[in-house]
This record gives structure tokens, C-alpha cells and sequence, in this order.
């Protein structure tokens, strides 16, 4: 009788094993499955923050060219926190970012990140109150001035603008941080004299509380004033990332991811009135009174997207002497070799 209990004991265990492999061979067969025809795996890409500057991202994703280049792209939310994206994408979480040239002091300081082209100009402005005195950067000296976050582009662009108008970066102003939908809130409270955002938040800052401009980064048209301000003449703002694992280890899916990237730019600058309907529809960028399709579809005109390479490699070493005369990246600092390091030329 304890005989049979034991054989019954044995065999029902021996049932359990064979349903657990059963549904570990399934797990495996559903994983298989869910990136059959995509001959160049999967890549995480933390896009969504709520900027058009992100267009390409969701672009690539929705009109299917990720999927023509053999990739499985998944979005997700991004951190606000540049020390998260590099821990990101040093652990193997993220693969490819649509971000800005802020990532030049983190690639020196050791982010596995590289530069693989200009995707679109600016879409940044520094900004003041409609009633606020200043009335250029001179006047921002000992002002207190809010961006997105310390080391963030909209500092670098203010810092940059501030540094050409003989103010300190690091001692002339106070900086403070507060999220993209709150700053302008900030200066309208008088709690900060200026403030750094990007589109939309800065766009509907100007179309609805009637800020000011002081300085934007979007130069395309060579305004003698930006110039004079740091502002490049059709300067790259924002440039494809990808991680170092990818460019160095993965040439061929670097190349798929670029493509991919490349495909999108071009379709946005072809079709500014479409990618606006699908930003606003897809709640990719969030609508208002003033962040409507009629408007979006000319910030985004105004970015001219396309993904550029050479020229995009030239934008990240003005840049990076830029920051460097800011005193964001080291004293010591061997431009020419740091954008060796920071630009993929694949």
C-alpha cells in the first residue's frame, strides 16, 4: 500500500514537470514568436516625454519604419534624469535615444552613448514674463533662471547665450529646476526671473501667457542677433544616440537603427501636417488651446528634420566648444578627441 502512494507521489510529480516544460517551451515559442521577422531583435528606446522633438521616435514607430529595417521597437517613458538614461542604456535597458547635445559633458564622463547625426533644429527658447524688465540676456545677470534640469539642454542654451554676453554661467546666475508644465507657472509667480524650455511647453508659454523671447536656439534663418547669442545658423539641436554596445558590438543593427531613423526624418520633413495628427491623436504630445494641429504642424515645419551626418558631426564640435568655454565640460578638454569618442560615423 505505502508502495503504490510512493509510485502515485512519483508519477504525479513527474506530471507537474513535464506541464512546467510544457509551458516553459511555450514561453519560450511566444518569445520566438514575438520578434519572428524581425531580423534585427528588439531595441527599448525611452521617447516618450511629451516633446515634439521626439517626432522621429514615434514616426519610425507608427508609420512602420522600424519594422521595414528589421527592428521591434518598444517606447517608453523617459526619465527627466540624465544620470537614469545613462544608467540605462550602461545596464543594456535602452538601446537608441532622439536626444540633445546635453549628452556631450555625460559621454566625456564616461555615458555609453554615441552621436549618430543631427535629426532637427532648435526647438528651444529662453523666455521671460510679457511684464518682466529684461529685455536681453545682459539683463539676466544675477537673475535666477529655471530649467528642466541641471545639465539639461535648455541650461546649455541659456548658458551658452549668457557666456557670449560676458556673464558667468556658473556664478553670474542662480538655477533652479522644475518640471517642463511648470516653469512658466514659476515665472508668472515671480518665483524665477526667466526660465529654458523646449516645444511645446515653450511655444504655449509665448501663444498663451504672451512670454517673451530672449533667446532661441532655432537659427535656420541666420538671425545676426542669435548669432551673436551662440545660436548656430542651422545648427543641429537634437541628434540620434545609440548605445556604445550597439555601434561597436552590432555595426549591422547600429546601421538598421540609423536607417530606420534616417526614414522617418525624411517623411516628417515631407509631411509636417500628418506627423502632427499622429503626435495629437496618438497623445504622443498633449493638446491645448494653442498645442493644436494647425500649430504643431508648423513647429514642426520649422524644425526641418533629416538626419545629417557630416554636418551633424561638425554641430556636435561647435557645441562642444561651446559648453566647454562654459565651462560644462573640463578645462583640459581635447574637443577633437571627445567628438571622436561621442560621434558614430557608421
Amino acid at each position: 500500500m505505502a508502495y503504490l502512494k510512493v509510485k502515485h507521489i512519483i508519477i504525479s510529480a513527474l506530471g507537474l514537470l513535464l506541464v512546467a516544460g510544457g509551458l516553459a517551451g511555450c514561453g519560450n515559442k511566444q518569445s520566438a514568436d514575438s520578434t519572428k521577422g524581425y531580423k534585427n531583435g528588439t531595441i527599448t528606446i525611452p521617447a516618450k516625454n511629451g516633446s515634439i522633438c521626439g517626432a522621429p521616435n514615434y514616426i519610425a514607430y507608427e508609420k512602420g519604419f522600424f519594422k521595414k529595417n528589421g527592428i521591434k521597437a518598444n517606447l517608453v517613458a523617459k526619465p527627466t534624469n540624465i544620470a537614469d538614461l545613462e544608467a540605462g542604456f550602461a545596464s543594456g535597458k535602452y538601446d537608441a535615444l532622439n536626444g540633445d547635445f546635453q549628452y556631450l559633458p555625460a559621454i566625456q564622463n564616461g555615458a555609453q552613448i554615441q552621436a549618430a547625426g543631427g535629426i532637427h533644429q532648435g526647438c528651444i527658447q529662453v523666455l521671460v514674463p510679457k511684464n518682466s524688465s529684461i529685455k536681453s540676456v545682459k539683463d539676466l545677470k544675477d537673475k535666477t533662471i529655471a530649467t528642466p534640469g541641471q545639465g539639461s539642454t535648455p541650461q546649455f542654451v541659456a548658458s551658452i547665450a549668457l557666456q557670449h554676453a560676458g556673464i558667468d554661467p556658473k556664478t553670474g546666475v542662480t538655477w533652479k529646476t522644475y518640471d517642463y508644465d511648470l516653469l512658466a507657472k514659476a515665472a508668472q509667480k515671480g518665483q524665477v526671473d526667466a526660465i529654458g524650455n523646449v516645444d511645446p511647453y515653450a511655444y504655449q508659454a509665448i501663444k498663451e501667457d504672451h512670454f517673451r523671447v530672449i533667446v532661441d536656439n532655432n537659427n535656420h534663418a541666420g538671425n545676426n542677433e542669435m548669432a551673436k547669442m551662440g545660436m548656430k545658423k542651422d545648427g543641429s539641436c537634437c541628434y540620434l544616440y545609440l548605445a556604445d554596445k550597439l555601434t561597436k558590438q552590432n555595426p549591422k543593427k547600429a546601421k538598421a537603427i540609423v536607417k530606420a531613423y534616417q526614414e522617418a526624418a525624411d517623411w516628417i520633413n515631407k509631411h509636417p501636417q500628418q506627423t502632427a495628427s499622429i503626435l495629437l491623436n496618438k497623445k504622443y504630445v498633449s493638446s491645448s488651446k494653442f498645442v493644436n494641429q494647425k500649430n504643431v504642424s508648423n513647429l514642426i515645419a520649422s524644425y526641418h528634420f533629416g538626419l545629417k551626418k557630416s554636418k551633424g558631426k561638425a554641430d556636435v564640435t561647435y557645441y562642444a566648444n561651446q559648453l566647454k568655454q562654459a565651462g560644462f565640460l573640463k578645462s583640459d578638454t581635447n574637443v577633437k578627441q571627445l567628438v571622436n569618442k561621442a560621434y558614430y560615423d557608421g
